[in-house]
């Protein structure tokens, strides 16, 4: 089975964690992804340093991230290996960033205790709540 990056071999868009044998994530349901960027949502004006030309277009690409994030959480709900996803996502830096086991940064933050503070961390536990409105609204 081709995996989401043509290689010929399985491997999961985080593929780049695989030096984490203890955790078998091959076969995630993201492995079917033809978009990691998916699993990502959220981070691109962190990782690309995109800079908005303006308030409309800031609320355009907002709301774009919130919506890939929400098809990213719901293809996790049926996951068999949410579980160990779950377990990789609150290890190391993994805690700041992507969808494992279907929960987002600001949820597994919030879960070890940050409180939503401004800054990066605040950021990411209300995108991570939009996000679950916008689940909860679309019946997700």
């Amino acid at each position: 089975m081709a995996g989401a990056f043509g290689t010929g071999l399985k491997y999961s868009v985080f593929g780049y964690l695989s030096e984490d044998k203890d955790l078998d994530l091959s076969d995630g349901l993201c492995t079917n992804s033809d978009d990691p960027d998916l699993w990502f949502a959220g981070e691109v004006e962190t990782v690309e340093g995109e800079v908005w030309r303006n308030t409309k277009d800031q609320r355009r690409r907002y709301n774009l991230e919130v919506e890939k994030a929400a098809s990213a959480v719901s293809v996790c709900k049926n996951c068999p290996v949410k579980k160990d996803c779950l377990e990789l996502g609150m290890r190391g830096t993994q805690i700041h960033y992507g969808i494992y086991g279907g929960t987002m940064p600001g949820e597994r933050l919030t879960a070890l205790g940050h409180s939503p503070k401004k800054g990066e961390v605040a950021n990411k536990i209300v995108f991570a709540r939009k996000v679950r409105a916008l689940m909860k609204e679309r019946g997700l």
